[in-house]
């Protein structure tokens, strides 16, 4: 079968981790396990399965069993997970693995001196470059209620969120058809823990969710253990100037605990992603969002992700936002309204946010709120401000609130009039950052905050050298999100995308503010770089926006989004 339908059937059998690399990180600052035996030596590791075989993108969890001298079963040790070859399989602190490219690794644990190993095998056909009919149900935008789920007889998309009659079951794949699907929709089905429900766009196809002017929720989560991947949500409400209490809906509104959200593109609507507080183990990856929020007399209104978490871990990943009304990253509570523990923003991608209101106070990242905040990482984040772009790049703390601990580290931070501004946290720590702007570059808020946290980590030149960043998006081999700084002011860049493209694939990158325009190149992968032209493009026109109050970036700063054909 299709690597669509080995994914969703290995999502069903062995996936549901919503503690990957990521997410697990998170949660460093919980309670750790205590040992039921620290004395008793290991003698030897089993890892369970010994042997699995894996297409491209797929995840397994393995497991690791340490036995003492007589056979004995020991508990609660640390183990060590590493890989022999991270070009064929990752693998996580937690033991998850992740296929990256074809060929065969160890994979093996290590606790108390001692080393268990297995063997992984990737398949070449899960790069998901073959076409065909895939297996699940189908939902079109002329569907009915009284079809079956099938190619010729598809549902509509409300049927199928409500589970069809029971019909659509845990480890179940719902797949989108492509066109408009006009109205607000509520996901009620679930999946379990070892079956996660997936809701997908058809490959190929281009499957949008319009709220066409309502002010609820384009898209309301309230079942557990379901993933939605790679389809696209609007609103095509052309009014973007409210009343003082106006507001426009929310896109996605998550509540529901243990649901992911996978390359999702999203614009246009109110606060693009909203999580409530007591929702957990949630993962918001490689979305793309931009163009959200409103206009109100006090400011601008609506941002890209909003994030609450009285537990955690909550997480944003490898996420790009630019031009909204609000934040990027709101990361913020209010009084009484939840806390924000356990919460990781990581690869993120974070532009010009705020650039589409007259009057914003709103910039790329917020982190912290009204109430108390621990457990906080952000880490290998990329913003940007464009000269003339004032305000606070990144605000980590709010006010006078006093937090708990917080982990700042290998983040880039570029522009605005403050670059970072610091307000009150028990435990801080910065490492590896590279924080730059042409006017304040850190303020620390708390007196008793020492600036040697930041020693070596600022300045207040800009590089003469291109910087060049590429992710690879953990979910969809092929696919990888490219952030070029461009100091030197190229032309055009090169970018060695070999670890991201199989030989032999048909690969298309976009500059991410012409994302359904025509690629910035394509072709056929035969190995090594690509060039990409700096040029400039100009922001994409907000909806009801004669054009965009954001600058443009070009040719200083870019960012591309690449995938293969599938």
């Amino acid at each position: 079968m299709t690597f669509a339908y080995k994914l969703s059937r290995r999502l069903a059998q062995n996936f549901w981790v919503l503690g990957t690399a990521a997410a697990l990180t998170a949660c460093a600052g919980e309670s750790p396990l205590v040992p039921t035996d620290v004395t008793t030596p290991v003698s030897s590791i089993s890892i369970s399965p010994a042997t699995t075989t894996l297409a491209v993108a797929e995840q397994i969890q393995l497991a690791a069993a340490l036995r003492d001298s007589t056979g004995g079963t020991i508990t609660g040790r640390a183990v060590t997970w590493t890989t022999e070859s991270a070009a064929v399989a990752s693998v996580s602190a937690s033991g998850v693995v992740v296929a990256a490219g074809a060929g065969s690794t160890t994979i093996r644990a290590n606790s108390g001196g001692k080393t268990g190993s297995a063997t992984v095998t990737v398949t070449a056909g899960g790069g998901g470059t073959t076409t065909g009919p895939r297996a699940g149900y189908h939902v079109a935008p002329n569907g009915a209620s009284g079809g079956d789920g099938s190619e010729g007889k598809p549902w509509n998309l409300a049927t199928a969120l409500a589970g069809a009659g029971g019909r659509v079951q845990p480890g179940d794949t719902v797949w989108l058809r492509g066109g408009t699907y006009r109205g607000t929709f509520k996901s009620t089905v679930a999946g379990t823990a070892a079956k996660p429900v997936v809701v997908r766009g058809y490959p190929g196809e281009r499957a949008i969710i319009d709220a066409a002017g309502s002010l609820s929720s384009t898209w309301s989560v309230q079942a557990p253990y379901v993933v939605f991947w790679g389809f696209e949500i609007t609103n095509s409400d052309p009014n973007r100037v409210l009343s003082s209490t106006g507001r426009r809906g929310n896109v996605v509104s998550n509540y529901a605990s243990h649901t992911k959200y996978i390359n999702l593109v999203v614009h246009d609507g109110g606060v693009a992603f909203y999580n409530e507080s007591q929702f957990s183990e949630v993962e918001i990856v490689g979305c793309i969002i931009y163009n959200s929020g409103w206009q109100r007399s006090d400011r601008g209104h609506g941002h890209a992700i909003y994030l609450r978490s009285n537990t955690g871990p909550v997480t944003a990943r490898d996420n790009i936002m630019f031009n909204q009304f609000g934040y990027g990253l709101h990361v913020f509570t209010n009084p009484g309204e939840g806390t924000l523990n356990n919460i990781r923003l990581e690869g993120n991608v974070a532009f010009n946010n705020g650039t589409l209101s007259s009057n914003s106070t709103a910039s790329n990242i917020l982190f912290g709120g009204d109430d108390y905040s621990t457990g906080g990482v952000l880490t290998s984040n990329m913003t940007y401000s464009s000269p003339g772009v004032a305000g606070k790049n990144v605000q980590l703390g709010y006010g006078t609130v006093k937090n708990g601990s917080v982990q700042l580290a290998d983040n880039y931070f570029v522009g605005a009039a403050t670059v970072l501004e610091v307000g009150y946290w028990s435990s801080l720590s910065a490492s590896g950052n590279r924080l730059m702007g042409t006017g304040t570059v850190v303020k620390l808020n708390n007196s008793s905050q020492s600036t040697s946290t930041f020693s070596g980590q600022t300045q207040s030149a800009f590089p003469t050298s291109t910087r060049v960043v590429v992710r690879k998006n953990p979910y969809e081999t092929g696919r990888a999100n490219i952030v070029v700084y461009n100091w030197g002011r190229a032309g055009a860049v090169t970018v060695d995308l070999a670890g991201v493209l199989p030989v032999g694939a048909e690969y298309r990158i976009h500059n991410v503010q012409r994302l359904h325009g025509a690629p910035v190149a394509s072709g056929t992968f035969g190995g090594g770089s690509i060039s990409l032209p700096m040029d400039g493009v100009s922001p994409p026109v907000p909806v009801g926006m004669s054009s965009s109050r954001s600058p443009a970036t070009g040719v200083d700063f870019n960012v591309y989004v690449v995938t293969i054909r599938r």
